[in-house]
């Protein structure tokens, strides 16, 4: 098992933290003939040069047997598929097949990664076109509650849209970390300039680290609707290079806690008594709340989250912003210190 938070100590204390493990088992539900209403958009590209060979070292999918599928053997995607299927997040359909160049909408990728990240804070919904029926709803109200997905500017979320390599890439970015990340990204392939300036930063980022990279003839095709094949490897790609924990407590004063995807809350408990605490490329698919009321300062650093709370209302605690910050809301109370130092800081 990879070690899910890593931190390093400043001041030479040595102190074990106990970690819990991350369940690769049934990740992910299989998305199913009767989840899909659009007519199948078969593409012919089947040579991208993200079909290199998966790695293998770090997620143990000996133990099932293969799954036989009439339509993947020539498939640049079929390793992946087979292991995904393996690891349990998707599956074929009854006839045998897998249709792995069939498109995946907007709905059904959102239920992939809630699937794959084991997200369970859901947000209130008010999309013109997701009703409280459709099978999707608490999909897309987990995907708005992580911060993986946003709707549109009229108010729609458009669920069965088949969801394009940029926006793949701006929710992707929105559930890994960056901030060791480093590169020219996509900027050298010769359709940059065709991706929409809100999601540059995102495809670029992802590029960096290897989860959507471009075509052979070096073309990103940001427009591109994303396959079934695709998804697979993306998210397979994510559960075995992300380290991923399950909420965690901060209980050690002067030390950087660092390199992790923690889905639902960090907290930073009592136990840091008046001391600082440094979280560094992190990414809080929840809340940073801030429970220790003596603390001296919470020092951040290439970290997302969707809010940062400090509990005690007569705490002066200052929070100090380095470079790259994106924290959604705030509930502070008046005597909190926001320091902003570094650039691209939004809080």
């Amino acid at each position: 098992m990879k070690e899910i938070i890593k931190k390093v100590s400043v001041t030479g204390l040595c102190i074990i933290l106990s970690v819990n493990s991350f369940a690769y088992a049934d990740v992910l539900d299989a998305i199913t003939d009767t989840e899909i209403t659009e007519e199948e958009n078969i593409t012919t590209e089947n040579s991208d040069t993200e079909a290199e060979e998966p790695k293998t070292d770090s997620i143990n999918d000996e133990a099932k047997p293969e799954a036989a599928f009439s339509d993947i053997e020539e498939h640049w995607a079929k390793d992946w598929i087979q292991k995904a299927v393996n690891l349990g997040f998707v599956s074929g359909y009854e006839d045998g097949t897998f249709k792995p160049d069939r498109t995946i909408t907007r709905a059904e990728f959102s239920k992939l990664l809630n699937s794959a990240m084991h997200t369970e804070k859901t947000a209130d919904l008010g999309f013109s076109d997701v009703s409280n029926n459709e099978w999707f709803y608490e999909e897309v109200q987990k995907s708005i509650a992580s911060g993986f997905f946003s709707g549109y500017e009229n108010n729609t979320f458009r669920p069965n849209n088949p969801i394009k390599r940029e926006e793949v890439a701006k929710v992707v970015s929105s559930a890994i970390t960056t901030g060791e990340a480093y590169g020219d990204g996509a900027a050298l392939l010769s359709d940059y300039g065709t991706i929409q300036e809100w999601a540059k930063s995102s495809v670029n980022s992802v590029y960096n680290k290897g989860y959507i990279l471009g075509y052979p003839e070096g073309l990103y095709l940001p427009a591109k609707a994303l396959t079934r094949a695709e998804a697979v490897k993306i998210i397979y790609e994510i559960i075995d290079n992300e380290n991923i924990e399950r909420g965690f407590n901060i209980t050690n004063y002067e030390e950087t806690y660092s390199s992790a995807v923690v889905v639902g809350d960090l907290n930073i408990l009592d136990s840091v008594g008046t001391g600082n605490v440094y979280i560094k490329n992190v990414v809080v698919l929840g809340d940073i709340v801030i429970s220790a009321s003596k603390v001296k300062s919470v020092q951040l650093t290439d970290v997302k989250a969707r809010n940062i709370i400090v509990v005690d209302e007569n705490n002066p605690v200052k929070i100090v912003c380095n470079d790259n910050i994106a924290i959604a809301r705030t509930q502070l109370p008046p005597v909190v210190i926001v320091q902003r130092i570094g650039s691209n800081v939004s809080i």
